[in-house]
């Protein structure tokens, strides 16, 4: 079936309506974050506002490494042997924090967002230009998601370079302050927008197989 880009468009838009709701361990890294960096603030002092946006987004970090932990481990562990997934999931989940600790600069921290999307468009990027779609079938194992492996992970590509220059806008357009409670919503923004996409791709190649 042919459609016109404002059809895709209103797809698109009609699947945020009657979203089931978020978990709400979703909201803790950005509570963590909007709590700690006021009390950070007067605890350390006017002249230390850089440390406490710092530290604040380094324990709020930690939790949301700490929350999707182990599904990181059990999507490498489909692609790796045992030794190896350690190996990552250390580098991944220790590096970004280390290298956060040791600069202690608010930019770092908005840049550290920034980096997580061009690895991951990137893994997705490199899946595309060879044909593969291990990394999206890690991220949807399920039989019936098969079909649609290749779409999503082009689809990934966009969505993750998408926000790269989301998060690059905000880092120019507003004060450091301003964007923590852009970060503190980024998992609800990004997971609402998420599944619509992908719920348009299930949509568009369910109706081309239909047709």
């Amino acid at each position: 079936m042919h459609r016109t880009p404002f059809d895709l468009v209103r797809l698109f838009l009609s699947l945020f309506q009657d979203l089931p709701p978020l978990s709400r361990s979703m909201y803790l890294p950005g509570a963590v974050l909007l709590i700690g960096y006021p009390v950070l603030s007067v605890a350390l002092g006017p002249d230390h506002s850089g440390q406490a946006f710092a530290t604040a987004f380094l324990a709020a970090l930690a939790v949301r490494i700490a929350m999707g932990f182990e599904g990181m481990v059990q999507r490498l562990l489909t692609r790796y042997s045992v030794g190896r997934t350690i190996v990552f999931a250390i580098a991944f989940a220790g590096v970004p924090l280390v290298v956060l600790a040791l600069a202690n600069d608010p930019l770092w921290c908005q840049r550290m967002q920034s980096l997580f999307y061009v690895v991951i468009g990137g893994i997705f990027l490199q899946d595309v230009l060879h044909g593969r779609t291990s990394t999206a079938a890690s991220f949807w194992p399920d039989a019936d998601m098969r079909d649609h492996l290749p779409n999503l992970t082009k689809m990934m590509v966009v969505y993750n370079f998408a926000f790269l220059l989301m998060n690059e806008t905000m880092i120019r357009a507003v004060d450091p302050s301003h964007w923590l409670l852009f970060w503190a919503v980024l998992p609800i923004i990004g997971h609402t927008v998420l599944r619509a996409m992908v719920l348009t791709v299930i949509n568009l190649d369910d109706n081309g197989h239909a047709a």
